[in-house]
């Protein structure tokens, strides 16, 4: 199951009761599955021991590797050397499974909750094409805000254009991956208790309400990194609508066409500028 989106979407709190479920384990954001996988044509005529260890070098070299909890990749790297068959689907199965298991979790399946996938989704879906994938999508002013108050974004124009990037790279996925859930935050939020239902009956999943307070162990980057700070807090829908009290109409209209455009075609029509800087509601 990959979990694609925008960040500041829902993302980790979706991965947060997946993996109380203790049914599917997603480790931390990967970051650099879909550079490999799109840098992958590009390494066949290397042996396959070095495609092993350069596919595990992009994670080791990575500045978020340290969320893993892992010293390196040695062991994993020895291990699929003796892989069967030798491609890049199995090497990725491989480490996933690697990662479930050096996790402690009992998990069966395997998922992923990175939303820099957003850049790489036509070449994950080649790889996945059976895969189940959950789009994550949530009001681009709240996200916009929560991105600049998280310190990941400089600006909210520069927020706002990468939720409108995210979520236009999700839409032209959708119109062709067959196994394609949308849930929005807002419901998720709002409701848990019966979206999480849903999501878990449509993904093979049992599902109980006590998922919903149950926190799994460690999450890697939720432990290290300040932005996840919030993620184990009980679920609530008090961060909707947060735009309204923090932004004003001159923010809002600074945020480019892009945007706008994308949040009309996924129904967010409230609050699109209007002339003078006032915003309609």
């Amino acid at each position: 199951m990959f979990v694609i989106g925008s960040g500041r979407s829902g993302n980790t709190l979706v991965r947060r009761v997946l993996l109380a479920s203790q049914q599917i384990h997603i480790p931390p954001e990967t970051y650099v599955l879909g550079d490999i996988i799109e840098g992958w044509p590009q390494m066949l005529l290397l042996p396959w021991r070095q495609r092993v260890w350069l596919f595990c070098a992009h994670f080791e070299k990575h500045y978020h590797f340290p969320t893993f909890g892992l010293d390196s990749l040695g062991e994993f790297a020895a291990e699929a050397e003796q892989l069967e068959p030798r491609s890049l689907r199995a090497l990725i199965e491989a480490f996933y499974a690697y990662l479930t298991r050096k996790s402690g979790s009992p998990a069966a399946r395997w998922g992923d909750k990175t939303p820099w996938n957003t850049y790489h989704l036509p070449a994950i879906g080649a790889v996945f094409p059976q895969a189940r994938y959950v789009w994550l999508m949530r009001d681009g002013r709240d996200v916009a805000l929560s991105y600049v108050n998280a310190g990941l974004h400089g600006s909210l124009s520069e927020a706002g254009q990468r939720w409108a990037e995210a979520n236009r790279a999700c839409g032209r996925f959708a119109r062709w991956c067959p196994h394609l859930y949308l849930l929005r935050y807002e419901d998720l939020v709002t409701a848990p208790e019966a979206a999480f239902g849903a999501l878990f009956a449509w993904a093979g999943l049992a599902f109980q309400p006590e998922m919903l307070k149950t926190q799994p162990g460690a999450m890697g980057d939720v432990e290290l990194e300040g932005h996840h700070a919030q993620v184990r807090q009980e679920i609530s829908p008090r961060s909707v609508g947060t735009w309204r009290e923090q932004l004003t109409g001159a923010e809002l209209d600074a945020l480019p066409a892009p945007f706008w455009d994308q949040m009309r075609a996924l129904g967010y029509s409230g609050g699109s500028p209007q002339p003078g800087g006032r915003v309609a509601t």
